[in-house]
């Protein structure tokens, strides 16, 4: 019996340590060349087609500054369309991040890059009230070139 438990114990002690071994590499290490990040600093100017029926499609500027992947600037249309501070990443030939207008929420965006320009989705920005949200800028998508 005492045999077992020491054969035991000692095939515990093996399989740990052999995991240990195992696992002692760290996951965060990438193998291979990384990725180019896309630059999309600069002024960005085109058109904003808001998605209320009722506004007709406005100029929209879009000026950018960029570190690394980290991407902030402001947005500003006419009328229908977002008004106020930009951040976001870049990641590959997309651009994801949020328009910032005070005292608003939402406004998430979504783009693509190209050699081109870039075109933007942009979600509608509300004022969350008591009695449900107020529309604030609708959404839309815009469509720029430097």
């Amino acid at each position: 019996m005492r045999t077992d438990r020491r054969t035991m114990f000692l095939t515990s002690f093996v399989v740990a340590g052999t995991l240990a071994l195992a696992c002692k590499g760290s996951s965060n290490t990438v193998t291979g060349p990384m990725p180019a990040v896309t630059s999309v600093a600069g002024t960005w100017t085109g058109t904003y087609q808001s998605n209320e029926m009722s506004c007709a499609s406005a100029p929209v500027t879009l000026t950018l500054q960029q570190s690394g992947a980290d991407v902030t600037g402001t947005i500003s249309t006419s009328s229908c369309g977002p008004n106020g501070s930009f951040r976001g990443r870049v990641q590959g030939n997309q651009l994801m991040g949020s328009v910032d207008m005070l005292g608003c929420t939402g406004g998430g965006v979504n783009g693509q890059i190209s050699a081109s320009g870039m075109s933007l989705a942009v979600a509608e920005l509300y004022r969350p009230l008591v009695t449900g949200n107020q529309v604030v800028a609708a959404g839309g998508a815009a469509t720029l070139r430097r």
